[in-house]
């Protein structure tokens, strides 16, 4: 009877190992974005360089001339302004 108990324990320990073998491995696949935009934001308590490079990463943009904008997952809008460059990944 307790081997039949010890079989079961060490069954599930590998089911459990396995499981969390797939989890770490899935939680290691990164998002592919379409657009990545590399552009400047301006910082006012940075000193004397208040500009720093950022990189903005979307699956959508809109265009306001020469302004990118689009919404986050929160509906807040993010605007970038000339210079930039842009990416566009899907065709890689």
């Amino acid at each position: 009877m307790e081997r039949v108990e010890e079989q079961k324990l060490r069954t599930m320990k590998q089911v459990l190992i396995a499981l969390l073998t797939i989890i770490i491995i899935s939680s290691c696949i990164t998002k592919e974005y379409r657009y990545e935009i590399h552009g400047k934001v301006y910082i006012p308590t940075s000193g004397l360089h208040p500009m720093h490079d950022a990189i903005w990463l979307t699956d959508t943009i809109n265009f306001n001339g020469d302004t990118i904008y689009y919404f986050n997952s929160d509906g807040s809008k993010v605007t970038i302004i000339p210079p930039y460059v842009l990416i566009d990944k899907s065709g890689m």
